[in-house]
């Protein structure tokens, strides 16, 4: 260490200089065009970023106490905040284009559930990462005997394996054909539903004795508040498919909601 390093006040001697400097040639157009080359968001036009930057600049230099010399300093804190501001309003105006095509006025005409892209029960094209092993088990032991395929993808909790039995024992009651643990992101072997921030995959697929389809999704107390978009796109996908799929999620062990959707 050199010996002026060591002196009180040095430090911010030297941030205040430095803050007080306005680099040569370093003006707000440059710092601008600087900023739009370096924006990490590839979706953007070069007009777009150049227009919004421009702005977004201009609104922080109006800020009382922030000069183009200190806007310089922090250039590249100022760049991730502002690559996080991009983020944060395309995620939102994705969620908004989302809602207003799904759930807006008229969605009836633009969207569709047809027999095309239903879930195929293919014999050969079930292949869980995991499989559900009664002699390890840590949920519990069951006899599934209506499961459509005989390898059973494991469960991720107690009460995911409780309503498992729940199914199963309805279809050895004949209240449903049989049912199949869904699987996430196996190719055909998964059931999805596309939603703004990426997919859901319901627990359980089922086909009721008139042949239609009933999904069916667990949730435990904790996380029902958070899956308010996994109920909105269930219950859509179920009311556009003309009577041909059902969908349900059950919550805290309530498995009269399943009985409710095999009347």
């Amino acid at each position: 260490m050199r010996y002026s390093d060591s002196v009180p006040g040095v430090h911010a001697l030297r941030r205040d200089l430095g803050l007080s400097y306005t680099p040569e040639h370093w003006d707000e157009t440059r710092l601008a065009a600087w900023r739009c080359r370096n924006l990490l968001e590839r979706s953007l036009t070069h007009a777009s970023k150049q227009a919004f930057v421009s702005a977004w600049l201009r609104a922080l230099l109006d800020t009382e106490g922030f000069t183009l010399a200190r806007a310089n300093h922090l250039k590249f804190t100022l760049r991730k905040l502002l690559d996080e501001n991009i983020r944060r309003l395309r995620r939102e105006a994705v969620n908004r284009a989302y809602q207003d095509v799904l759930f807006g006025e008229g969605r009836e005409t633009r969207v569709m559930v047809g027999g095309d892209f239903l879930f195929e029960f293919d014999p050969q094209g079930y292949a869980p990462s995991r499989d559900y092993d009664p002699r390890r088990s840590e949920y519990g032991h069951w006899d599934f005997r209506k499961h459509f395929h005989g390898r059973i993808g494991d469960f991720d909790s107690k009460e995911e394996f409780e309503c498992a039995v729940q199914l199963d024992m309805l279809a050895q009651a004949g209240r449903i054909r049989y049912w199949v643990r869904n699987l996430v992101n196996r190719g055909g072997g998964s059931f999805f539903l596309q939603k703004a921030s990426g997919r859901f995959y319901p627990d359980f697929v089922c086909v009721r004795n008139d042949g239609t389809i009933l999904v069916v999704e667990y949730k435990g107390a904790q996380g029902w508040t958070d899956a308010q978009d996994d109920r909105d796109i269930g219950a859509l996908w179920a009311e556009l498919s003309e009577g041909a799929c059902r969908f349900v999620m059950v919550r805290n062990r309530q498995w009269q909601d399943i009985d409710a959707q095999l009347a």
